[in-house]
Formats: structure tokens, sequence, C-alpha cells
């Protein structure tokens, strides 16, 4: 009896789950890590939600985009070199309706120039994870 309840349950819960179509993200900042990322937290944040991805037909289309990529130096080495930063990132997401922003500001330091680009990338990490959880809660709340 109780499989029959869940089988049903879940059959329910599919039938009236939101179909959604995620365009490319619309960067003027030209950096394809953060494409890939956003793009990617944007298709996990609609399946967690309980909705499904697929651009057919009869879909709500959502466009992310970029509005701010900000990094201001906070630290500096004694030879004058900038060694911290802090990263903003500004996240829309806009639909037919309306547009939602996201935003957050994280730390990181870069303590020698042989790292290159990963405490950058491990940031833009950062940022995004924690606004994963604000995607998850604005496709449960608005479809």
């Amino acid at each position: 009896m109780s499989r029959v309840l869940i089988i049903y349950l879940s059959f329910v819960g599919l039938t009236f789950s939101a179909v959604f179509c995620i365009k490319p993200v619309e960067n003027p900042y030209r950096d394809p890590y953060i494409n890939y990322r956003l793009q990617k937290n944007l298709e996990d944040a609609v399946l967690e939600s309980g909705h499904k991805v697929s651009c057919k037909e009869h879909t709500f289309t959502v466009v992310p985009i970029i509005k701010e990529l900000k990094e201001t130096p906070v630290g500096y080495t004694p030879y004058q070199r900038v060694s911290a930063y802090n990263l903003t990132l500004s996240v829309a997401l806009k639909d037919g309706k309306e547009e939602k922003d996201f935003s957050f500001t994280v730390t990181y330091s870069l303590p020698t120039g042989s790292l290159g680009d990963l405490p950058r990338r491990k940031a833009i990490d950062n940022i995004l994870d924690i606004i994963y959880i604000e995607f998850v809660q604005y496709f449960k709340r608005r479809y």
C-alpha cells in the first residue's frame, strides 16, 4: 500500500512541475568560467526545486544576466602589490514578467602569482554556492 502511495505522489509531483528553458548567460565581462558555473547552477536549482529543464514550446524562459562583476583591491604586500580582493557579483534572472536580482561579495587573497586564476575561480564558486540557495527558493516560490 505504501509503495502505491509513493508512486502516486511522485507522479502527481512530476505532473504539476513547471518546465524551464535557461537561455545562454548574457555576460558583458567575457569570462567563460562565470558563464559555465552560472548556467550549471541555474539548471541544478531548477531541478532541485522540483521542476524540469527543457527548451521546447510552452516553457518558461529564463535569461540570466550578469549585471556586475567587480574586483576591489583591499590588501597590499610590503612591496605594494595587491594581495587581497573583494569580488562582487550581481546576477539578474529575467523571465517575461519580471527581473529578480541576486548579489553577493566575498574576499579572496592572491598570496603568490604562481596560483594564477585559481583563487578568483574559487571566489566565484563561493559566491554562486551562496546564491544557489536563493535560486532554489526563487524557483520554488515563483512557480
